[in-house]
């Protein structure tokens, strides 16, 4: 097998339609490299282990070296990836149309529908796994536990393949066979009413060259096979192919079928309607079938999930986003936990969706004894009047509760759950999934949130990326005073890092994030929060570009950009030879030494903003504070292009970079120190003040004010952090008194307010 000779990034590649097309193809011989803003671990391993070459950090300067960008309905025009792609000229072809394109070589067998594709497809995948059918498939779902991978590549003429109708891409393509399901009217977005949608469906149908299977229960529109050519069957208990439960629970098969039983799928998990027509696919490939080809087939990541089943209480995960699909999975629910009282969670997904069927949804979402709404899941949306959580609990003649997604509103469904037997069902599109297995790592951990914590992230992350509780910081940190953080992680890569964050959210961390540790002191409790530290990988890549800029990642040491640069004639980075820090943090607080800024050589910053949206924004997208750049410090940064103002020789170069270093010496302390402690007041000098005022030499406990530099805090060795606040205290106290300057501390106080400690030390001294 072999694809052609193009080079074709995914944007989107972690999506569940875009990692089984990546995979494929990869498999199939094409060159393959896929990039995702939010990657999520499993997707990342699956995608790796198929050959898809994975970026974690994807600038605009890269995308130049592929021909094709293949991307999912979910990237947005005005996507910076997307954007430069299509200003280098490159084909730029979305998901469904990159599909359609491998599809028009093959004998194509195309799942669609509203409801139920990806469980049918799913369960006619399994069958050609299992029976090594000649068929390839590419789903749009992974299946669950330790199910077969969802693209199977072997040179067929035959593929399965789930068609989505969400995006409109469906009129790309041109089946050999057909299954339709049922249709339902969804994706207000894109068809307006039902009969738009009915019309993507009866069209694609009129282009199916060989058979359209439909459900002999169907309750299809009278014109819906108007015009259509290929031969039309049935299937279900009155089709041609059909399909009947026996009294021992088999299905058996008459009719088009060869005469045989089959094992029914796993009982009032899945449908028999999805059975039979899993059935009527593999009969157009194969003659037989494994008796056990449905029985076997153990379902599709996050379809009637079961996250955890004891005594009095059983935890279920679903996709279901609809109304329809929502009344399909309670009723299903019911039959197989009768005894239970049902305790449904739901995460509306999309505003132009809630706001289309929100009546709808209160009449399905109301059969559940217990109902909570979750905040809606916007995807690619802005908001909607009419479509927020809120219009939707309006919907209902009695309200449900409305909640957050934190531990409080895990604690109030930790109530909702005690006394009788409970299904807890967390249902949704979004990100409830996640929220649900936060719950339930909270139930196997008896409520400990740090047990929990772990217990969640182990699967979600990367085997490199360090998790620890309770993690020692004061060696960590230029200053070596502190505690411990009660939460700590090193991420190994980006979708590390979002679980991290997303983790954070869940648990109601504050987040630090922690370069070298200088311009800091950790309080001697430590921190009640998640630190996290951009310690190695991909957070220490420094690359050059063309022009004289060079990237460099957040955990690059000031000092080796420094080093990097003089080695290739690039002049202007020399004043952060000196700083003790890395990038990450010097573009949080603007850096600077010598009269020169961090900010001076940037060109453009990636970061992550209080939102979690991964940015990419030129210098002058950001407000700088005293120390302080105003964006970044809501977020993490995780790297930035840096250009040289100029080309010189290297030896010039580093004739200067020395005499930077060595008046840095001279006039700096060797002793640990957070580098300067105190702001510069307006007009004068720190330093300057606390030098003529004779306040060198001060000290409480092992903390001193250098003699050196009269703005520098050491540690003369088993200082603690409460002699060096207590020392700053001291020191503004006697510059107040004697000058009427107020000095300001310019280092962090992590997980505190200098000036809420300050007062409190005040109002102690002087009570």
């Amino acid at each position: 097998m072999s694809g052609d000779s193009q080079r074709y990034l995914f944007l989107g590649v972690g999506g569940m339609g875009m990692a089984p097309l990546a995979a494929w193809m990869a498999r199939s011989g094409y060159s393959i490299s896929g990039y995702d803003d939010y990657l999520r671990e499993p997707v990342r391993a699956f995608l790796e282990d198929a050959g898809v070459g994975l970026a974690d950090l994807c600038l605009p300067e890269h995308v130049s070296a592929h021909d094709v960008v293949v991307y999912s309905s979910a990237i947005r025009s005005g996507h910076r990836l997307l954007e430069a792609a299509r200003s280098a000229g490159l084909r730029c072809v979305r998901r469904g149309r990159m599909l359609a394109e491998i599809a028009s070589r093959k004998r194509l067998i195309a799942v669609v529908g509203s409801h139920g594709k990806t469980t049918t497809s799913g369960m006619i995948a399994h069958a050609i796994h299992q029976a090594d059918l000649p068929a390839d498939f590419i789903l749009g779902g992974f299946f669950s536990g330790a199910g077969p991978a969802p693209a199977r590549a072997t040179g067929s003429d035959w593929l399965v393949a789930e068609v989505d109708e969400s995006d409109g891409t469906i009129d790309a393509f041109c089946p050999e066979v057909t299954l339709l399901l049922n249709i339902d009217w969804d994706h207000p977005d894109q068809y307006e009413d039902p009969n738009r949608i009915e019309s993507a469906f009866g069209a694609l149908l009129r282009r199916t060259r060989g058979t359209v299977l439909l459900p002999s229960t169907g309750n299809f529109s009278a014109g819906l096979l108007d015009g259509v050519q290929a031969r039309v069957r049935t299937y279900g208990e009155a089709g041609e192919y059909a399909v009947c439960t026996s009294p021992k629970g088999t299905l058996e098969l008459s009719g088009a079928f060869p005469s045989c039983s089959v094992g029914a799928p796993t009982a009032g998990r899945f449908n028999q309607s999805n059975g039979a027509a899993a059935l009527s696919v593999l009969a157009q490939i194969g003659k037989s079938f494994p008796e056990d080809c449905l029985s076997s087939f153990r379902g599709m990541a996050r379809r009637q999930t079961t996250l955890l089943e004891e005594e009095g209480l059983v935890l279920i995960e679903d996709y279901a986003h609809h109304p329809s699909e929502i009344n399909a999975l309670l009723d299903s629910l019911r039959l197989r936990w009768p005894a239970h009282r049902q305790v449904v969670v739901f995460q509306p997904h999309r505003y132009s969706r809630t706001r289309a069927f929100k009546d709808a949804f209160a009449q399905s979402l109301g059969t559940a004894d217990a109902l909570y709404l979750l905040p809606v899941y916007a995807a690619h949306e802005c908001d909607e009047a009419g479509g927020r959580t809120l219009d939707l609990a309006a919907a209902f003649s009695e309200p449900p509760c409305c909640l957050e997604m934190n531990l409080q509103g895990l604690r109030t469904l930790r109530e909702a759950a005690q006394g009788d037997a409970t299904l807890l069902a967390f249902v949704g599109a979004g990100d409830i999934g996640e929220y649900a297995g936060v719950y339930k790592s909270m139930v196997r951990q008896e409520w400990d949130p740090a047990a929990a914590w772990l217990d969640y992230l182990k699967p979600r992350v990367s085997p490199q990326c360090l998790l620890k509780l309770n993690e020692p910081l004061a060696g960590k940190t230029t200053m070596r005073v502190g505690g411990a953080s009660r939460f700590y992680a090193e991420p190994a890569c980006l979708s590390d890092l979002r679980a991290l964050l997303e983790s954070a959210r869940f648990f109601g961390l504050p987040v630090f994030s922690l370069g070298r540790g200088s311009n800091l002191v950790v309080p001697d409790e430590g921190y009640d929060g998640l630190v996290l530290r951009l310690n190695g990988g991909i957070w220490r890549q420094v690359s050059f570009l063309p022009d004289g800029r060079v990237w460099a990642g957040a955990g690059v040491r000031l000092k080796e950009i420094c080093g990097h640069a003089a080695k290739a004639g690039l002049s202007g980075f020399e004043f952060l030879e000196g700083i003790p820090g890395a990038v990450g943090g010097a573009l949080r607080m603007n850096a600077g030494a010598m009269g020169n800024w961090m900010f001076d050589v940037v060109e453009r910053v990636q970061y992550l903003d209080g939102d979690g949206r991964l940015l990419d924004a030129p210098k002058e997208a950001f407000h700088f504070g005293y120390r302080k750049v105003e964006e970044i410090s809501r977020g993490i940064a995780l790297g930035a292009i840096l250009k040289a103002p100029e080309l010189e020789d290297e030896a010039a170069i580093r004739n200067r970079m020395d005499s930077y270093a060595g008046s840095r010496k001279e006039s700096q302390p060797r002793a640990p120190s957070a580098g300067c402690i105190f702001k510069n007041p307006e007009g004068n000098y720190a330093g300057k003040l606390i030098d003529e005022l004779g306040i060198k030499g001060l000290s409480v406990g092992a903390a001193e004010v250098s003699t050196v530099h009269g703005n520098f805090i050491v540690n003369n060795g088993g200082a603690t952090a409460a002699d060096i606040i207590e020392l700053v205290r001291q020191v503004r106290e006697r510059v107040k008194h004697r000058s009427g300057y107020v000095l300001e501390p310019e280092v962090l106080l992590l997980g505190k307010s200098w000036d809420e400690v300050l007062n409190e030390e005040e109002t102690a001294s002087n009570g």
